[in-house]
């Protein structure tokens, strides 16, 4: 269960490879038990309709209570994918220049070892998940969101004129909820990986 598990553990589970199309088009971030080509595609900010959402909850490599989550909001499940979507294309641009191109394509071990590249995937990927729920939340695709910045005013309403900003507090909640880790761990490793989840954190919210 998530809940006994380190919070880097849960992130972890999130920055696990998909191979797309080739070897070099690979993402990090989330998982499908069968690949999901959805990057190449044009992204569309629109939420499914129905229970669409459900049968894109269970595609994704989540734990049994962050699944839950999924399917109890309706726009958690485009918000991770559009996360994944941030993460691939800011590791793609930092590391242009650079031999390694963000594919793990036979190098899964590196998310289990203590490399800088490891420090950044860890950062990159709770940042876009942390800005990709703030925008979800104030396009109001996030149902369950509040609107701290517009006290009497209409969840909907605010949205609409765009009172409440991308909310990064509640955005930071639940990206510290939906990992799901409030103990603090004596491994050396987990702090450290921890403390690269929460500079990431911290970046989305400059």
């Amino acid at each position: 269960m998530c809940s006994r598990l380190p919070r880097t553990a849960c992130l972890l589970r999130l920055i696990e490879l998909c191979i797309l199309l080739s070897h070099t088009a690979a993402y990090f971030g989330l998982t499908g038990r069968e690949p999901l080509v959805f990057l190449p595609a044009p992204f569309s900010n629109e939420p499914p309709t129905g229970k669409a959402h459900l049968k894109q909850c269970e595609q994704m490599t989540l734990t049994r209570r962050q699944k839950r989550m999924c399917r109890r909001e309706p726009g958690l499940a485009e918000t991770l994918r559009e996360s994944v979507r941030l993460s691939l294309l800011e590791c793609r641009y930092q590391f242009r220049n650079e031999r390694w191109n963000c594919s793990l394509d036979g190098r899964g071990s590196l998310l289990k070892r203590g490399f800088k590249e490891t420090a950044f995937l860890l950062a990159v990927s709770s940042a876009a998940l942390s800005h990709a729920l703030a925008k979800a939340c104030s396009s109001g695709r996030m149902e369950r969101c509040t609107c701290d910045d517009s006290p009497g005013i209409q969840h909907r309403e605010a949205w609409q004129w765009g009172v409440c900003g991308d909310n990064l507090k509640y955005s930071t909640k639940f990206l510290k909820k939906f990992l799901g880790q409030k103990r603090v761990s004596k491994d050396l490793r987990a702090q450290i990986d921890s403390h690269n989840i929460n500079v990431g954190i911290r970046v989305s919210e400059c």
